[in-house]
């Protein structure tokens, strides 16, 4: 886990806190004043909707994450990227060094975008709060296209266990930072929205969600997760028709549900 070393009489009081964040705000509402504009919703729905399987970390992107007001910050300018981006985020993990993003959206070029803009705002409000000057390096540490229902719903299971996996968590959903109380309690105005790959858990809601928690529950299969693993960071696209015998088995594993 990252560590930021700082000096605690650095840190500005809650009003200069505030202060900071609304001219971090004002300043990247000036900068996408001149971004160039996607197309409107109305023009992108026409267009074949990819998922994709994000990492973001400290190391590559320069995105320290080290409190509850930071990761609120961050996610707050996620939330209004996604929907300025015409795109849906289906699953999220925000964690001290890293955070892991499942979104739809047309291409891989407005996400970069989405993505950039985001950090571009969190960095502006990381280096005036702690008098740092950071800075990203690249728009993510690791992406990769995921097709097939199967697949996608490994993704889900992923990133609703990596707070477990890295020790920030003991139980699934006892932090806020990531997507799973929206996801397994059905949390109304979380801003995510439910992919496609989860309609085979069934259209009765509170059945839906049981379902969910179920199967998010299991143990991820550890030839699942190594293909994952290795897929996003070598950037090659999963498409589960394509899949060998032996990975199709493991994700075949892992998807039971009560």
């Amino acid at each position: 886990m990252v560590t930021v070393d700082f000096d605690r009489d650095s840190i500005a009081s809650s009003n200069g806190t505030l202060a900071l964040e609304l001219t971090a705000e004002r300043r990247e509402d000036e900068r996408l004043c001149r971004a160039p504009r996607l197309p409107p919703a109305s023009m992108l729905c026409g267009m074949r909707a990819l998922t994709y399987f994000v990492e973001v970390d400290s190391a590559s992107c320069g995105i320290q994450l080290f409190d509850d007001a930071c990761r609120a910050y961050f996610r707050n300018r996620l939330f209004e990227s996604i929907k300025r981006h015409s795109s849906q985020l289906h699953a999220y993990a925000l964690l001290a060094d890293h955070a892991w993003l499942l979104v739809s959206i047309s291409s891989h070029w407005p996400l970069a975008s989405l993505i950039g803009q985001v950090q571009d705002a969190y960095l502006i409000y990381f280096n005036q709060r702690f008098r740092r000057s950071s800075r990203r390096l690249r728009f993510y540490s690791a992406l990769c296209r995921v097709e097939g229902e199967r697949v996608v719903r490994e993704c889900y299971r992923y990133i609703e266990q990596r707070p477990l996996k890295v020790g920030e968590s003991e139980l699934l959903g006892d932090i806020e930072w990531s997507s799973y109380p929206s996801n397994a309690f059905g949390q109304a105005g979380s801003g995510l929205v439910r992919h496609g790959c989860l309609e085979s858990l069934g259209s009765d809601e509170l059945g839906s969600l049981a379902r969910y928690r179920s199967f998010v529950a299991q143990p991820l299969d550890p030839l699942c997760e190594r293909y994952l693993d290795v897929a996003l960071h070598e950037r090659s696209n999963i498409e589960e028709r394509n899949l060998n015998p032996a990975i199709t088995e493991a994700f075949e594993r892992g998807q039971s549900y009560s």
